[in-house]
């Protein structure tokens, strides 16, 4: 059991954020850790990209060691949905070498709240470190690189549009129900009480931890099925990171459904997937490539049917989806 003791005003500082890497990384723990979840195209995917780039290395530290655990420094803290990949590679290739050397060494020996013996390492990971910390960091950084180009890339933006419609759900759901049924609704594992996060573990009494934070961050998946703890440390820990916890994403598709002929067509789906967050009708037409008039004439169908709202920002005009909550009746004109 994880217990995070974050009080009102933690609980107040609650935020979701998702990267291209936390993708990644999400990916290659599922694969080591209970890859009969994942569907075999994935599977197939994520093992052609290891064998066929040679990321022995990335296969063996991403995966977990003794007990699950994955180096957090591979998982960087992300703000909001807009954290590019890029971005996230270099806080990876730049980790403190005291950082690195700390979750090294939990991966190899067990934490130090965590006494369970350890496997013996990998000989590859041994071999790495005998480079040091530094040339470690910057090594996985360029595996994680190229584990994402190979697996991930071709299918990020369908990842990408359910992830920001996933957030902007629970963020219309916090304003609607209030943060502690939400949260208690994003994982069969994690619940809310009094201000304390808490995750139950598949395996009760092999791990337990009790911490205290300012504030937690809260990351959806499409690959994990129960809520997954990281981050988070004992005091004296350095570079300390906030806890976060990675979820899963509704497995549904969040796009409104309508049985109205006027809505079928593939251009307003896209549409419909790019609106998670608001855009101009000039930003959907460079995203998907069409021209403005094209645009404005399937915004104006969409507004009309109650699907997508406008909100003015200056000059400019804004639309953006209206989500609907499981078993909500549609929208009506």
């Amino acid at each position: 059991m994880i217990r995070i003791d974050l009080g009102a005003r933690g609980l107040g500082r609650v935020r979701f954020a998702a990267s291209p890497l936390d993708t990644a990384k999400d990916l290659l723990f599922i694969l080591a850790r209970s890859p009969q979840t994942l569907g075999p195209r994935w599977r197939d995917n994520a093992v052609r990209a290891l064998t066929d780039r040679g990321l022995g290395l990335l296969a063996v530290v991403a995966g977990g060691g003794p007990l699950g655990y994955a180096p957090d420094f591979l998982r960087p803290e992300t703000v909001g949905l807009d954290t590019t990949l890029a971005a996230a590679l270099h806080r990876v290739a730049t980790t403190p070498a005291e950082r690195v050397h700390y979750e090294l060494a939990a991966a190899v020996g067990g934490h130090s709240w965590d006494r369970t013996p350890a496997r013996r390492p990998p000989r590859l990971l041994l071999t790495a470190l005998e480079r040091g910390e530094e040339h470690l960091a910057q090594r996985l950084a360029g595996e994680l690189e190229q584990f994402w180009q190979a697996a991930l890339a071709p299918h990020w933006p369908g990842i990408r549009s359910r992830l920001e419609g996933e957030v902007a759900a629970r963020a219309s759901a916090i304003a609607t129900r209030g943060i502690s049924e939400t949260l208690d609704r994003l994982a069969p594992n994690l619940e809310e009480h009094d201000g304390v996060l808490q995750v139950r573990l598949l395996a009760p009494g092999v791990h337990h931890m009790e911490l205290t934070a300012e504030a937690a961050i809260l990351v959806p998946s499409v690959f994990v099925r129960r809520a997954v703890f990281c981050g988070g440390e004992p005091p004296g820990a350095p570079a300390p990171r906030s806890p976060m916890i990675v979820y899963p994403a509704a497995p549904a598709d969040c796009l409104p459904r309508t049985g109205r002929d006027e809505l079928l067509g593939a251009t307003r789906v896209k549409l419909l997937a790019e609106l998670a967050q608001p855009h101009s009708t000039g930003e959907l037409a460079t995203r998907l490539r069409l021209s403005p008039a094209t645009v404005s004439y399937h915004l104006q169908i969409l507004h009309r049917a109650g699907l997508v709202q406008r909100t003015r920002r200056s000059r400019t005009v804004l639309y953006q989806r209206l989500l609907r909550t499981p078993g909500e009746a549609p929208a009506r004109p």
